[in-house]
């Protein structure tokens, strides 16, 4: 919308309610003349508003950036007024794109936000682009109390966000026939022209009446008995989106995200995606609060804040991904080194390549043939230049071993682990050994992660002017960002937790544990600790033992 710029003059002559006065009414102007502009620009095209309603019914972002409209009451009196043009950011695009793609295919979806990334605004912007263009289509929203969906002037509920956007659709684009009075009803929305709808619900009961093509379920981590909503949902539509800011692991959002749904189905919208907002805003905004957990699960989407015993914290990793960003003598290393996880059945398999401090996006694969998982492996070595291939060697892994047996790769070394055997002598900077601290090889390569993580934690601080603690480049860790498979490393790399055994040694949590917690196993945080090894002889299986 365009923006006129008050005059200091009239401003220095108004009390406090004239001024208010007067920004409205520069707001209600700059509203008009935006409004006017945009009519004539598609009045003066070939075809009108016919042509352009074929066009915004073709290009949902061509209609979302041209003729939608969002409310801030915090912008207002300020220059453009509380209403924004919903120009979308790249990434809110991909959400609406991925929408569309959830719907056609139709599959679930969830949407993982930080507050205030306008998540509610795009889902409610893409059902009501479907009410106006696609015939008979039904979206429903629900959420786990009927005010959060519709409450007469309320602007924060779902509802009252749809009335906005449709109230400043121009006339031309509203359907033939829509009457207020009639069309728009508590929780229901009717288009006449085209028997589309976008109605409501709320509590336990939702889903249970009616069909859907949509169903988008709001704050859904919050929601109580949500697998009692779950079931009635599955009856409603094969399409329901989860949407929600992230509470903890104990719920069924979490479960959904780390154990149901694959990567395709999942969104991640981050305040680091949102072009206006910067570090500085991020630290002023994170002092605000008394709790770090609030900052870190509601605007960082950090599952683990409230979970005791995280192994390596969200936040570290968030360091570690604007690393590279940040420290200008930070090099990859010449030689590099592989770690593969070997994946069987539905599970994955997960190859990184680690050069020194640099970690490369991860490679993954569904193959559940450890000789095609084997060559794989020995082809993203050899691509890569590295000198040694760390892959897990129990169980299906040695399937993979007999293969890497008989196709030796020159210069490649390629070494078979066995995380469950004991650690290794390293020496600590306290003096002790690895043999004197952990209780497995597992936990000796987590705790060097954990290590090169807290440390690039600080040295991101130090150089971000936060305090910290400046170490050497080689003892820091830059992960990838970015893209799924980078991003499920991320991920995965803060959702396991240490204890300690009987003997007092350090352990981190075994697989049927994580189980138990609803978290699949993280094969790619796992392929990331084998390049940690440069293996002494107790920590490899041999050939012999691979063979029995």
């Amino acid at each position: 919308m365009l923006a006129l710029q008050p005059s200091p003059k009239v401003l220095a002559k108004l009390d406090l309610d004239g001024k208010r006065r007067y920004l409205a009414l520069l707001e209600a102007k700059a509203k008009k003349q935006t409004e006017r502009l945009q009519r004539e620009k598609v009045e003066a095209d070939a075809g009108g508003w016919a042509a352009e309603k074929q066009r915004c019914a073709a290009d949902i972002i061509h209609w979302f950036d041209n003729w939608v409209y969002t409310y801030d009451p915090r912008l207002v009196g300020k220059p453009g007024g509380a209403y924004v043009q919903f120009k979308l950011w790249p990434k809110q695009r991909d959400v609406v794109l991925w929408l569309r793609d959830r719907v056609a295919a139709p599959e679930e979806g969830l949407i993982e936000k930080s507050r205030d990334t306008g998540a509610t605004y795009l889902t409610a912007g893409f059902a009501l682009h479907q009410w106006l263009f696609s015939p008979g289509f039904k979206a429903t929203f629900g959420s786990r109390k009927v005010d959060y969906v519709d409450k007469k002037d309320n602007p924060d509920s779902i509802f009252a966000k749809l009335r906005i956007m449709m109230r400043r659709l121009p006339k031309e684009m509203m359907p033939e026939g829509f009457v207020w009075a009639q069309h728009d009803n508590y929780m229901r929305i009717v288009n006449p022209e085209t028997g589309a709808v976008i109605s409501g619900e709320g509590g336990e009961d939702m889903g249970r009446g009616g069909r859907s093509s949509i169903y988008v379920l709001d704050e859904a981590a919050f929601v109580p008995n949500a697998e009692t909503v779950e079931k009635a949902l599955s009856g409603n539509t094969d399409c329901v989106i989860w949407v929600s800011s992230v509470n903890g692991m104990g719920n069924l959002f979490a479960r959904k995200r780390h154990s149901v749904l694959k990567p395709h189905q999942i969104m991640r919208l981050h305040w680091r995606d949102d072009p206006r907002k910067t570090e500085e805003w991020a630290a002023n905004k994170q002092a605000t609060f008394s709790d770090p957990t609030t900052w870190a699960s509601e605007y960082d989407i950090d599952y683990s804040a409230s979970v005791e015993g995280i192994c390596i914290p969200a936040i570290w990793v968030e360091s570690a991904k604007r690393l590279k960003a940040l420290e200008p003598r930070l090099v990859a290393s010449a030689v590099a080194g592989v770690g593969l996880d070997v994946g069987a059945g539905k599970a994955k398999s997960v190859a990184i390549v680690r050069r020194g401090p640099v970690v490369d996006p991860p490679k993954s694969r569904r193959d559940p043939d450890t000789t095609e998982t084997a060559h794989w492996g020995l082809a993203i070595a050899s691509e890569a230049g590295a000198s040694t291939l760390n892959f897990d060697a129990p169980g299906v892994g040695a399937g993979v071993s007999s293969t890497l047996m008989q196709n030796p790769k020159e210069g490649i070394r390629v070494v078979p682990v066995n995380t469950g055997l004991p650690p290794t002598q390293r020496k600590w900077p306290d003096g002790r050994t690895s043999e004197e601290m952990f209780g497995n090889l597992k936990a000796e390569v987590w705790w060097l992660s954990r290590t090169a993580l807290q440390r690039t934690h600080e040295h991101v601080q130090f150089l971000e002017g936060k305090g910290g603690k400046e170490h050497p480049v080689t003892d820091l860790l830059a992960l990838p960002s970015g893209d799924k498979e980078s991003d499920q490393l991320c991920l995965e790399l803060s959702l396991v937790k240490w204890g300690r055994n009987e003997r007092g040694k350090i352990v981190i949590e075994k697989k049927d544990e994580l189980k138990r917690r609803g978290i699949n196993s993280p094969d790619y945080a796992d392929s990331l600790m084998l390049t940690n090894i440069d293996p002494p002889p107790q920590s490899v299986m041999t050939w012999e033992e691979l063979r029995i």
